[in-house]
């Protein structure tokens, strides 16, 4: 069930990974999160199970494997993720950073050093592109211009779990 108009003060909760702080309402929306970053994640004794550990097993492998194809290894990598149990709440969040237009179902934005996301719509790949964002902006001292960040965000979600 999504909360109206989630904000900043309305997370319930957080969970550290090497990486990130995810901020979200409940654990069956941590659950549902980590159940969506299957794909090419089957790290071997895995269940599919409750188990919190998995979240950060599988933000922190997409990291990894988004820094290897960009071949981009920033020093002090560390971002917000807010996962939104509704993309209204989502949409209502880009509005209120001063987007316009529809909002995607994923963003990040380098003033806050987040990944804002909708958990229906989250896939490894639109996590992955994501990332890919903050490792870019993380990784040079004035971000490059954001076509050219997209093209390169777009090269890791196409490319995410190739060999």
């Amino acid at each position: 069930m999504s909360s109206p108009n989630v904000s900043i003060g309305d997370w319930a909760k957080t969970y550290e990974t090497q990486y990130a702080t995810i901020y979200y309402s409940n654990d069956n929306d941590l659950n549902s999160f980590t159940r969506n970053l299957r794909s090419g994640l089957q790290i071997f004794g895995e269940s599919q199970g409750k188990n919190p550990m998995l979240a950060k097993n599988r933000v922190d492998a997409i990291v990894e494997r988004v820094e290897q194809i960009l071949d981009m290894y920033p020093s002090e990598l560390h971002f917000k993720l807010y996962i939104y149990p509704a993309y209204k709440d989502l949409s209502l969040k880009y509005l209120a950073i001063g987007s316009f237009g529809k909002s995607p179902i994923a963003f990040y934005d380098h003033k806050t050093r987040a990944i804002y996301l909708s958990l229906r719509d989250t896939t490894d790949g639109v996590l992955a592109h994501e990332i890919g964002h903050a490792v870019i902006n993380f990784f040079f001292p004035v971000p490059p211009p954001a076509r050219m960040q997209e093209i390169l965000a777009q090269y890791v979600d196409r490319h995410l779990w190739e060999k």
